[in-house]
């Protein structure tokens, strides 16, 4: 999401706001919404709830004015006033998933598939205690986990996998040939103040949630991918396309918490962040793209650079190298990527090999193995140009060092 206002600016905004200074209505409660959402996430609630109170006067069907003020109600402990914003929100809010939402459906699955299910949700709770903390009180989780697992809304099974994400907080794998769809969310905290501490059962579930919505469209997301591997899609395309697909696993993933898990925080009193559950992202499908300015956030990182990549490899393997390695020193300059800078020296270093720049060439594959030296690839690759040279016993050690990473995988 893109940062908003700093909290200096807020209080003058909001007094501004709900003093009813003149500024053009759309513009005016749009800004509210933006500072609104600035004062929730500095646990100024009742500024949010007088900028959305006044909002929903104006616009009274505007959706995301009174999904946000749903959100303030709710995390001043108001459940039952969140909850009826937050329903009419959803109602209100144009093609939104959550208009029809309904939590598992009424079919029968084969016994083999929930029996999978059953496994998964046991595996993942050993692996999360902290989901468990409720115990049977929490069982309509498991009962629902265990059908997504099963496949009820992918159509074949889905796994469990311990692995930490590698980009987020919760992320899901597409099946292949060598497995099956999975589901990946992180245990603890890995940056901020909270950093290396375990994340709540409230945080892991919502993770759980949207990712087994999410998965539900790993064969769209395969399209795009394949897309964007035969050059079909611009960059902006297929970023766009990403995000309309994970929009609507949010907006599924909200409807999911009003229906299921925000009754349970009412009757034990919990104290419940909507905004894990997208309760404060209300942007359509069409529209959704306009909202993320920032090139180096969420969607744009990760999608793409997996555009990118995919482009990458679609030069190269149409010999197509002086733009492979123009598109890939293009990549080293762009901020946020700092983890893949070893391989995209890598393939620089391929691109000046074929275009018969051996000096060049090293010098890439050095940094390249400077930055990553497990890469096996690497000194495979360095090796080679070393024995054109005529750099034999470079060769050898190389092929020698990479033949022993290679061993360890």
């Amino acid at each position: 999401m893109r940062r908003l206002q700093p909290p200096t600016v807020l209080i003058v905004a909001a007094a501004a706001f709900c003093a009813g200074q003149t500024a053009p209505a759309d513009e005016r409660f749009d800004l509210a919404f933006e500072q609104a959402k600035q004062a929730i996430e500095d646990g100024d609630h009742n500024v949010a709830l007088a900028l959305m109170d006044k909002a929903v006067g104006q616009s009274p069907k505007e959706a995301k004015y009174r999904g946000l003020r749903g959100v303030a109600w709710l995390c001043k402990g108001q459940y039952a006033k969140g909850e009826a914003d937050l329903k009419a929100a959803i109602e209100m809010n144009p093609g939104d998933a959550g208009i029809r939402y309904r939590p598992s459906t009424t079919a029968k699955l084969p016994a083999g598939k929930l029996k999978h299910g059953r496994r998964q949700v046991d595996r993942m709770l050993r692996d999360r205690p902290a989901m468990d903390k409720y115990g049977e009180e929490t069982d309509f989780l498991r009962r629902w986990a265990e059908r997504k697992f099963a496949g009820e809304d992918f159509g074949s099974p889905i796994d469990w996998d311990p692995t930490p994400p590698l980009h987020s907080d919760a992320e899901h794998l597409a099946p292949d040939e060598d497995g099956n769809a999975a589901i990946l969310i992180e245990e603890n905290y890995t940056e901020g103040p909270k950093h290396g501490k375990p994340r709540s059962f409230e945080e892991l579930w919502a993770g759980a949630v949207y990712e087994l919505h999410n998965v539900a469209y790993a064969r769209e997301f395969i399209r795009l991918h394949d897309e964007a591997d035969e050059g079909k899609l611009s960059k902006e395309e297929f970023v766009a396309g990403i995000l309309k697909f994970e929009l609507l696993a949010a907006q599924r993933t909200r409807a999911f918490y009003v229906q299921q898990f925000l009754p349970l925080a009412a009757k034990k009193k919990l104290p419940t962040d909507p905004t894990l559950w997208f309760c404060e992202w209300w942007d359509t499908p069409e529209s959704v793209l306009d909202s993320f300015t920032d090139k180096a956030a969420y969607p744009w990182h990760p999608y793409a650079r997996e555009y990118d990549w995919a482009t990458v490899h679609r030069f190269w393997h149409d010999d197509e190298y002086k733009k492979t390695r123009k598109l890939l020193k293009q990549m080293l300059a762009e901020e946020g990527y700092d983890e893949e800078q070893a391989d995209v020296y890598y393939w620089i270093g391929a691109c000046l090999f074929k275009l018969n720049k051996p000096a060049e060439a090293l010098a890439a594959y050095n940094k390249s193995i400077r930055l990553d030296p497990e890469s096996a690839a690497a000194y495979r690759a360095r090796g080679q140009l070393h024995k054109q040279l005529g750099a034999n016993a470079k060769a050898e050690a190389d092929f020698a060092k990479a033949k022993e990473l290679e061993s360890e995988e």
